[in-house]
């Protein structure tokens, strides 16, 4: 179990910053930019390489790295237009200038920065409470609250602390508003708490899972069976949040709670890696502000690193040391690296904006996938395929079906048609980005669901029509713009030379035959992948 001391060593000395410290007065680092954590990580993977004696996978060429980088920034696959504009430019630095483009930029008619920060917020929510949680439909409604905190990159210690904090509200039978109020805007994130179950022990179980990478409840009946986790952990955390959020004005005796009714045992409030429980709760706070207090601190062991951890994991397929959600089972020398990038995401201030145009801006995440790296043994050195979920698979057959973009941006979309499918796609949702469950019903959605038979339909598909009815085309061209459109890359020679074929034998079914050469590329495995 990783100790709180461990954070104390060589903070500065890692990062590379450096420090002089006078007679009660500091000089303050210099933080790095985006570029120069780019720079950090590589030289870190470098030596990774070097130690672990092999070569690191070559970069992706400029389509898969743009198709890679819109689907985790913004939720989607890049229009034809974007691809081919991205393709052409010769700038040197476009790969970092686009990054933090879809990430800063907000300016109509695309809207970058809402788009990534919309997204964001749908790939933590579904990390805080997963698809396959009874609350996961209520969970949905974390959506706006959160994806106001990416777009204003609130500090990442502060959202959780929000979230540990907010209160849900005692219901209000039939009250008339009158008038607008200045209603709390922090009080949606109240939603996490309703999501996972309002009880002491399920909220002890999700905040340490969720903030902390432990998965605490499996001490909840009885000392954990794989580590040192007691139960008396687990129902000591429990006891600080069975409070109702009093904060009296002088200190008061810490809290303690009884598992249950028939058990003639009762636990004393403590915190992790603590042996002794708590004695008091200051005065003006809180059981509830205390834990989080100590949460998010800096000097936390865990807070800092299952941030880092599970963005990692996002962008780049698996996590910097193994599980995200078993950290407390990592040793320290496998999550050395991780440790000191979560240091530098502490001297950031938290800057999650920062932590990920960092990491996207890395020759590590732009590497070419590795066959076979999903398999446990393969380690954070090898970059996996990913799937997608089913938000990013339903905006991408959007952006191929051609809808304007303006309809994204007016009201409600889709008359339900996007959580429809959005719902019958969780049922078979990934846990990890390398997790693919997806069975008949998910493949028949993708085959025969509406979104597809308006993709494949010269009636409904703007993509298509506007391809095959294009004199200015080449047969070729038409095919190749079938491929940029679905799949963000031209056809390989032995892709074209049967596709063209394919079209020949056609007649004066052509059109036919390009709706179906549509179908197939919006049913390749590749499409639901991000290479």
């Amino acid at each position: 179990m990783i100790r709180p001391v461990l954070y104390a060593v060589g903070i500065v000395a890692a990062a590379g910053f450096s420090v002089c410290a006078q007679e009660g007065a500091a000089e303050q680092p210099r933080r790095m930019s985006s570029q120069e954590l780019a720079d950090w990580i590589d030289a870190r993977f470098a030596a990774e390489y070097r130690r672990a004696g092999i070569e690191p996978a070559v970069p992706v060429d400029d389509a898969t790295f743009l198709r890679r980088l819109y689907l985790d920034l913004q939720g989607r696959i890049p229009t034809v237009a974007q691809v081919r504009d991205f393709l052409a430019d010769q700038d040197s630095l476009k790969r970092p200038n686009y990054v933090d483009r879809l990430v800063a930029d907000d300016s109509r008619p695309d809207r970058f920065a809402q788009r990534s920060a919309d997204h964001l917020a749908r790939v933590w929510r579904r990390m805080m409470v997963p698809a396959s949680a009874p609350g996961a439909f209520m969970a949905a409604q974390l959506d706006p609250w959160l994806s106001r905190q990416f777009a204003a990159n609130t500090a990442y210690n502060l959202v959780a602390r929000k979230l540990l904090l907010a209160m849900p509200r005692p219901p209000v039978q039939q009250v008339v508003q009158t008038t607008p109020q200045n209603d709390d805007p922090d009080a949606q994130a109240a939603v996490f708490q309703m999501a996972v179950g309002q009880m002491p022990e399920n909220l002890a179980a999700a905040y340490v899972r969720v903030f902390l990478g432990v998965r605490l409840h499996c001490a909840q009946c009885h000392d954990h069976p794989f580590t040192d986790w007691k139960r008396s952990d687990f129902w000591g955390v429990a006891a600080l949040l069975s409070g109702d959020g009093t904060k009296p004005q002088q200190p008061q005796p810490a809290p303690s709670i009884k598992p249950d009714a028939t058990e003639d045992v009762s636990y004393p409030a403590k915190l992790l890696w603590s042996n002794a429980p708590l004695e008091n709760i200051p005065a003006g706070k809180s059981s509830r502000e205390l834990l989080a207090d100590w949460m998010v601190s800096p000097d936390n062991p865990n807070f800092a690193a299952t941030a880092v951890n599970r963005m990692w994991q996002y962008l780049c397929g698996r996590g910097l040391a193994g599980s995200v959600d078993d950290l407390d089972r990592t040793s320290p020398a496998e999550r050395r690296m991780l440790d000191d990038l979560a240091r530098l995401f502490i001297e950031s201030e938290f800057d999650v904006r920062w932590l990920m145009t960092g990491i996207c801006k890395s020759r590590t995440y732009q590497q070419a996938y590795s066959a076979g790296a999903a398999s446990e043994d393969a380690g954070f050195t090898h970059r996996p395929l990913k799937t997608l979920l089913p938000e990013q698979v339903f905006d991408s057959l959007e952006q191929a079906l051609g809808l304007p973009v303006a309809k994204a941006d007016n009201g409600p979309r889709f008359n339900g048609e996007r959580d429809q499918f959005v719902a019958r796609m969780n049922e078979a949702a990934p846990e990890t980005p390398i997790d693919y469950k997806g069975g008949i019903p998910q493949a028949l959605m993708l085959m025969n669901g509406k979104l597809t038979a308006d993709a494949t339909s010269l009636d409904t598909s703007r993509t298509l029509r506007a391809v095959v009815e294009a004199p200015f085309l080449k047969q070729q061209e038409k095919i190749e713009t079938l491929y940029l459109a679905a799949l963000t890359r031209k056809p390989k020679p032995a892709e074209l030379e049967f596709l063209l074929e394919h079209v020949h034998q056609a007649g004066d079914q052509e059109q036919q035959a390009f709706a179906e050469i549509m179908w197939g590329l919006l049913n390749s495995p590749e499409f639901v992948l991000s290479r």
